[in-house]
């Protein structure tokens, strides 16, 4: 990474600290290269956040597309300009976002990930056969209550309320700051309470009983000497989830070995449409909120969009 304007990305990433590594890095690199290509500009030099216009933005922009990068690409890049933007005018640097005039660019929404049966059948199996108490948990989180993957890495034994025939827990820090209580289906609560209230306290999966977190990292002690979060890491979970594909048969591994854990999220959000839920209650559940606590049924409606299989089955019934 380039070192102009340095002080003040380094500023910008102390109040972003709490977002997940990949956001950070999302944030921070686009940044990084935003304010690198401006030092390039007349006037460019060294840099100040005062330096942001829409003219500056704009023909940013437009040089990413000339550069052959993708909408999403540039989406992304002026979603993390406007966050600049904003922690620069709350450190008294600009006086108004330059940014939010500017059109987003325009991404074709394609259909998010639907599991076939067979995908669906090997993933719920390997959890099953991992006989690993806190991986059925994770799983489970993932594919019954359709959580993000830093929602798993940050849950707090105090927000999960659970006995033998009931559970319900509560998401204190979701995406954008958002909290939401949910009510778990049997899958989850069983699951969960196992993992929780079940494990050896011996056992190399047991929590560390210290921490305020439902998954703890291997590293829990230390890491609370240095006042860092204690909590399994997302990192960590991902590394879990490529662990429990790789430990399926070839014939398995043909099927699921390109499947995320975030693909669970969207899978939810189908098997629940096909249900019968409304894009209302999706909403809700899945924490897809406007910042006044409205459903954000344009988001839900993305996470459920019919895919070429199910509108080719749909061709086979149409009438002339």
């Amino acid at each position: 990474m380039a070192s102009f304007g340095q002080e003040y990305i380094d500023g910008f990433a102390k109040s972003i600290a709490s977002r997940s590594p990949k956001t950070l890095r999302a944030y921070l690199g686009n940044v990084h290269r935003f304010v690198d290509w401006l030092a390039t500009q007349p006037g460019g030099h060294p840099f100040t956040p005062s330096q942001i216009t829409e003219t500056a933005i704009s023909s940013y922009l437009n040089y990413l597309k000339k550069e052959g990068r993708a909408p999403s690409t540039r989406r992304q890049a002026l979603a993390a300009i406007r966050r600049f933007c904003r922690w620069s005018i709350n450190e008294g640097h600009l006086n108004r976002n330059p940014a939010t005039e500017i059109v987003r660019p325009t991404v074709v929404n394609l259909a998010p990930r639907e599991l076939t049966a067979n995908q669906r059948y090997v993933l719920k199996n390997r959890a099953e056969a991992e006989q690993s108490p806190r991986q059925a948990a994770i799983f489970s989180l993932g594919y019954w209550a359709g959580l993000r993957v830093s929602e798993v890495a940050q849950l707090k034994v105090a927000d999960c309320q659970i006995n033998q025939r009931s559970g319900q827990i509560v998401i204190s820090d979701g995406k954008g700051g958002k909290s939401r209580t949910i009510d778990l289906h049997n899958e989850v609560r069983r699951t969960l309470y196992t993992y929780l209230h079940k494990t050896p306290p011996a056992s190399r999966e047991a929590r560390d009983p210290a921490s305020d977190y439902a998954f703890t990292s291997q590293r829990a002690g230390w890491l609370r000497q240095q006042e860092r979060p204690d909590h399994l890491s997302v990192r960590g979970i991902e590394y879990l989830w490529t662990k429990l594909k790789k430990h399926a048969r070839v014939d398995e591994y043909e099927l699921i070995h390109d499947i995320r854990f975030h693909d669970l999220r969207h899978d939810f959000a189908h098997r629940a449409r096909e249900a019968g839920w409304t894009l209302e209650e999706i909403a809700v559940y899945l924490g897809h909120q406007t910042q006044d606590g409205a459903p954000a049924i344009m988001t839900t409606a993305r996470y459920t969009l019919p895919s070429r299989k199910q509108l080719k089955r749909k061709l086979k019934d149409l009438q002339g």
